[in-house]
């Protein structure tokens, strides 16, 4: 029977006495490697055992944090609401401010009106033009005799133009009067007159001679005479042999419009405008026929 002493405690067995033996030696050596050893070794495995503890721990959190499934996919970021602003509150509306819109309204309508009126005013003044500038240039594309003039005068004075030679020798005159009449309320302006042909002789002794012209087309050629100064001469030319008095018929217009008498190829184009104020209006006249 051998006793076996392991640490504090002691057991009986039976052993065979060469594994006794062996036994002891290892005890032996284990006793004296431990007395040796046994503080700088236990340090050594201390801090190995920590180490490798540390390492697997590490390892296993990190193969747990690779294998757990993906966190839930994160919650949508919200989008900004974009309200429309609000319309402003609409003042109140009192009678005073319908009375304003009223007024302004009116007003509007008068200044349209006017506008309106302006520029059918300026459509009639393009025309003109237009009529007048196409008349002055007739004379450069057509074989013509013209003659034309503005004039101041009043009503029922004269305006005598013309004074070119016809192919038969004499001299063409064209006598013509305004007189401003009253009509349905309204002012026109009718055009009375005549045509005078007689020779240079003739022409001298009335004293038209001074209207005499070798030119074929004549600008602001003309004279005004009053009433008295035709009838004299009108007088003297009745018992003249070789003159011609053609009376054309009148013709009434009203301030700025046009009328024309043509007599034959003789046409004598008229535009009266009556004066602002007193009894003076314009006249422009212009005499055409074929040479």
């Amino acid at each position: 029977m051998a006793e076996v002493v392991s640490g504090d405690a002691r057991v009986a067995t039976e052993i065979p006495v060469s594994f006794h033996e062996t036994f002891d030696r290892a005890c032996l050596v284990r006793s004296l490697v431990c007395r040796i050893t046994t503080l700088p070794l236990m340090k050594f495995l201390n801090y190995t055992l920590a180490v490798v503890l540390g390492a697997s721990v590490a390892s296993w959190v990190t193969c747990r944090m690779v294998d757990r499934p993906s966190a839930e996919p994160p919650a949508p970021v919200a989008q900004p609401v974009v309200r429309a602003a609000e319309p402003a509150p609409i003042a109140a509306f009192d009678a005073a401010d319908r009375e304003r819109l009223v007024r302004e309204n009116a007003e509007l309508k008068t200044e349209l009106a006017a506008a309106r009126a302006k520029l059918v005013e300026n459509d009639v003044t393009l025309k003109q033009t237009t009529e007048q500038l196409e008349e002055l240039r007739r004379p450069m594309i057509a074989d013509i005799l013209s003659s034309s003039l503005r004039a101041e005068l009043k009503s029922g004075e004269v305006v005598v133009t013309g004074g070119y030679r016809l192919a038969d020798g004499r001299r063409l005159y064209a006598f013509a009067k305004p007189v401003v009449e009253q009509a349905d309320g309204k002012s026109v302006i009718k055009i009375e007159g005549r045509y005078l042909t007689l020779t240079d002789e003739v022409g001298q002794s009335v004293g038209l001679d001074n209207l005499a012209t070798n030119a074929a087309n004549t600008l602001q050629h003309g004279e005004v005479w009053v009433p008295a100064e035709e009838q004299e001469v009108l007088a003297k030319l009745q018992a003249t042999a070789g003159t011609d008095v053609q009376s054309y018929p009148s013709i009434s217009v009203q301030s700025g419009r046009s009328g024309t008498i043509s007599i034959g190829n003789t046409q004598l184009k008229v535009t009266p405008t009556l004066a602002g104020e007193g009894d003076g209006l314009g006249l422009e006249l212009r005499l055409e026929q074929p040479q």
